[in-house]
């Protein structure tokens, strides 16, 4: 079937080129409300239509297949680069006017300002299908609060800009982490009761979101947030969901949650129009430029994930240095087709895990974490003490989700660890600072509103 996202091409890219070009504005948005959310642009289906697959085209760029693994990867104790040399990010001395890090903030607030122009044109549009309206909002503010979660642990208090008017947005102060939560809660549970509960819109391909993306997300952001009943909850509505989504058992060749529409993926993002993803073609290939710090010792023996998602890496005297992540296997070829995968049903499993040993449920957080543990080809856990449980669920986050969307760096934030985790590390200059990002110099330069970061 036609790839749906690349439907309306040369419609969307102009929305891009119009809407996100520019990298000099605090928010990286130049243009006046009203010239993306005319009339013109929101009067019929099919240029609405492209307007939303036009936020999901603003995804595709270096930090959500890139950056978020690689970056946040090194700046936690999971990537090391494969030459021993550490670099800004492994060693954790990132200027204010580092390019990364102005890139990523950069590409977060064009999706949000993209997400921003749907929600502003087609809420003011009297000509478009009502049910097929509320369904582009929903997807809107999934994808703003999916950059906003990043935006504020990245980054901790960030402009929370909910319009296009370049007036307000330019100028725009810091939120608090709590207002930015609440907002994200806000458009996830607005999102939820909009969004499709299958993929049947989207030719089953799992490139857009869906109620239980929104649900998932809910999920992970009440973990964080430490409300375990509404996490267990969230988490247990897309289990729950065994018509759509499965864990995969067999983490053989050709088999795995990367696979495009695999059982296992909840929500995946195409590398433009070719079959292979930017991961597995450049950031974690069987070159190795990236190695797993902790090695071979992360991975208990026989775990599948080692013998399936690592490669060994050698220098060319053969020198064993060490293993690198190879999850995305695909690397210029047809087959199998892979996706960028943002979420994935494995991560709920271990949301619930650890919200209900929280919730003191320890038999439900044991078949959580065996369920995960047994894809791997490991023995069910015989732990019952609430705090060697949480460990474990540490520890197979860490070997579930390595190299993934910045899991590592997230969980050691929000559970306290990245001063004791990090400050041991001999290659690092750890500060406690360093737990939140510098603001990019350009954004404070342009936005007196923006204060610094501690520690920048």
């Amino acid at each position: 079937m036609k790839n749906i996202s690349i439907k309306y091409t040369s419609i969307f890219s102009f929305f891009l080129l119009l809407g996100i070009t520019s990298c000099d504005a605090a928010l990286d948005v130049d243009l006046p409300s009203n010239q993306l959310s005319s009339e013109s642009v929101y009067s019929t289906e099919t240029t609405a239509e492209a307007a939303v697959n036009g936020i999901y085209q603003s995804m595709v760029t270096d930090f959500y297949y890139n950056r978020v693994h690689s970056a946040l990867g090194q700046t936690a104790d999971e990537l090391v680069p494969a030459t021993g040399i550490a670099n800004v990010y492994s060693s954790n001395e990132i200027l204010e006017t580092d390019g990364t890090i102005n890139g990523n903030w950069g590409e977060l607030y064009k999706t949000i300002y993209n997400a921003n122009n749907v929600i502003e044109g087609v809420s003011k549009s009297t000509s478009l299908n009502a049910v097929k309206s509320r369904q582009w909002i929903a997807e809107a503010k999934f994808l703003r609060a999916y950059c906003y979660f990043y935006l504020t642990n990245l980054w901790g208090n960030v402009p929370l800009v909910l319009t296009t008017n370049i007036d307000v947005s330019a100028l725009a102060p810091q939120s608090s982490q709590e207002d930015v939560y609440a907002q994200i809660l806000l458009d996830l549970t607005d999102a939820s009761k909009d969004l499709p509960v299958d993929y049947k819109n989207y030719d089953q391909e799992r490139i857009r979101a869906t109620k239980w993306a929104a649900e998932t997300l809910l999920a992970r952001v009440n973990l964080y947030l430490g409300r375990w009943t509404e996490a267990t909850a969230h988490a247990s509505a897309v289990i729950n969901q065994t018509g759509i989504y499965k864990i995969i058992t067999d983490l053989g060749e050709g088999n795995s949650p990367f696979i495009a529409d695999s059982d296992e993926s909840i929500l995946q993002i195409p590398y433009f129009n070719v079959d292979y993803t930017y991961e597995g073609s450049s950031v974690f290939t069987t070159g190795g430029t990236l190695l797993l710090r902790k090695g071979n010792s992360l991975f208990e023996t026989g775990d599948a994930r080692k013998t399936n998602w690592t490669v060994e890496i050698r220098n060319r005297a053969g020198v064993f240095l060490g293993i690198a992540p190879y999850k995305y296997q695909n690397g210029f070829e047809d087959s199998p087709v892979e996706r960028s995968t943002p979420l994935r049903l494995a991560e709920l499993y271990l949301i619930r895990a650890e919200a209900r040993v929280k919730s003191n449920d320890i038999t439900g957080a044991q078949q959580d974490i065996n369920v995960i543990r047994n894809r791997a080809l490991l023995d069910d856990t015989a732990l019952t003490d609430a705090n060697q449980l949480l460990d474990l669920i540490a520890l197979e986050r860490q070997r579930e989700f390595f190299a993934e969307n910045g899991h590592r760096w997230l969980d050691l934030k929000r559970t306290g660890k990245l001063d004791e985790t990090l400050s041991v590390l001999s290659d690092k200059i750890w500060k406690s600072t360093d737990s939140l990002y510098p603001i990019p110099e350009p954004a404070i330069r342009s936005n007196p509103f923006l204060t610094q970061n501690s520690g920048y």
